[in-house]
């Protein structure tokens, strides 16, 4: 190898090496937590830290930390170096709330707003269950395996009142349509006597999945159809149950493709997506959800 390659090779590594490495050093991170609604500093409130920085060029770490605010609601914690700060907090009687920052430099301040716990005792969800749902449709294989049988396909629909899946959909406020097709079906339809409306991820505050649990708590009374096209930018929707109740269907982050024996020699294919419900079974459009017995780390981390 001749020394001008060698020498731009070399280059280019630095310059690589440089590039990945965005860390800063001697981070200093601030916040106050206050009243969302009368920004009111929160005293002991609980405060958790994650400071990530680079382990190897491609690998990520994280330092953590866990704070108590004073009496003034605020907080203060030195990281030696570091390129993103991960902030989250609760507090007694409050709904947690977060915040994801990239560091521009080494000092950075992250106040968090909470909002007060609203009772809603009525708000039925299948949120902590332990097995999840499953928007899906299943498709039998012809005998002999080597094509689908679409003429003989089942679609399982969502019973919010119940927080069940059904194949019978007149039991179910909502379903997919079979397209003859495998893969994701692209149309959702309800019953004549519900509806739904999409909520789109730019309409959210945040990207992660379980946000929606604590934004767009108030269902529309008007603007639900009974067949919907998906585009693939929806993170859930509002939903007008066949019995006239309200609710609101969140797509998880899981896509359900996979192929299962039928116990009888041949197989079948199921297709969806989990999803999260909530079901207000008072009759009203309030679908806050009070759930505050979580824990902080998988808040974070975007899993509550």
């Amino acid at each position: 190898m001749n020394t001008a390659l060698h020498n731009i090779l070399l280059l280019l590594i630095v310059l690589t090496t440089l590039a990945c490495n965005d860390d800063k050093t001697n981070i200093v991170v601030t916040g106050q937590i206050i009243d969302e609604i009368t920004g009111k500093p929160i005293p002991n409130a609980e405060v958790l830290v994650h400071c990530w920085y680079r382990h190897t060029i491609d690998d990520n770490n994280l330092d953590e930390e866990t704070l108590t605010t004073d009496d003034y609601g605020c907080y203060k914690i030195k990281f030696s170096k570091g390129h993103r700060i991960d902030v989250a907090s609760i507090a007694k009687d409050y709904q947690p709330s977060r915040s994801h920052n990239k560091l521009k430099n080494n000092v950075i301040e992250v106040n968090l707003k909470l909002r007060r716990i609203k009772e809603n005792s009525t708000l039925n969800s299948n949120v902590l269950y332990y097995d999840p749902s499953y928007l899906k449709v299943r498709i039998p294989a012809v005998k002999n395996g080597e094509s689908m049988d679409f003429g003989n396909a089942q679609t399982f629909g969502f019973d919010f009142k119940s927080l069940k899946t059904n194949s019978d959909t007149t039991q179910t406020d909502l379903w997919y349509k079979i397209d003859n097709k495998e893969g994701l079906p692209s149309t959702i339809v309800t019953s004549h006597k519900g509806g739904l409306i999409p909520i789109f991820s730019n309409e959210l505050k945040s990207s992660f999945v379980y946000d929606l649990l604590y934004e767009k708590t108030t269902a529309p009374v008007i603007g639900y159809v009974s067949l919907y096209k998906l585009t693939g930018k929806e993170k859930g929707f509002f939903i007008r149950c066949r019995n006239g109740n309200y609710g609101k269907m969140i797509f998880g982050g899981e896509e359900l493709s996979v192929s299962v024996p039928d116990g009888q020699g041949g197989y079948y294919k199921e297709f969806g997506k989990d999803i999260i419900c909530l079901y207000q079974s008072n009759g009203t459009t309030d679908l806050t959800y009070p759930q505050t017995d979580i824990d902080l780390k998988s808040f974070l981390r975007g899993f509550f």
